[in-house]
């Protein structure tokens, strides 16, 4: 669904109270088998995003092949999962740097596996956004900028996160 936008982005800086320098991404598990059902999180999200049926790569259903995703960072559609990457919307070193440095291992988990903040998008978007915030990247789609920010938005309050920037948005 495409909504018309009125965005309006002021982005005040503050000094990061953490720097990532111990940030280590083996620490916070991630595409892990949660409900034991022998998909991982990143299947569980290319199921919950392809527009239609995937295919998996045996009858055992736990790895996927292909489906139809549109990416939203984009507008571009994918077939192949091989062409997916999941996207932490909120990249864990920017939670790590904004407060996660401190939290358990159980947390960890738990954010890098937190299907609100995990997108099916296009493996080069991602790779250009890495670990950017809004400040240093939006999606080049300019009518889902006030969606990507607003979820960015939900996830920091969800887990608490001292953020170095506040995007104040207005959209319609």
């Amino acid at each position: 669904m495409s909504r018309s936008l009125s965005l309006v982005l002021l982005l005040v800086l503050v000094a990061a109270s953490v720097s990532a320098s111990g940030y280590n991404r083996k620490d916070w598990p991630h595409w892990e088998d949660l409900d034991g059902d022998c998909q991982n999180t990143r299947a569980e999200i290319l199921i919950r995003d392809s527009r239609i049926p995937v295919q998996f790569k045996d009858r055992r259903e736990c790895s996927v092949v292909a489906g139809e995703w549109f990416g939203p960072y984009t507008g571009k559609t994918f077939y192949r999962a091989s062409d997916i990457d999941i996207d932490h919307l909120v990249p864990l070193v920017y939670a790590y740097r904004a407060g996660g440095a401190g939290w358990s291992r159980a947390q960890k988990l738990q954010f890098a596996n937190d299907p609100d903040n995990l997108l099916a998008v296009d493996d080069q978007t991602n790779q250009d956004k890495g670990a950017k915030p809004p400040s240093q990247w939006m999606p080049p789609r300019r009518d889902y900028s006030c969606e990507y920010l607003e979820r960015w938005q939900r996830i920091e309050a969800r887990y608490a996160l001292v953020t170095d920037e506040v995007p104040l948005v207005s959209c319609p």
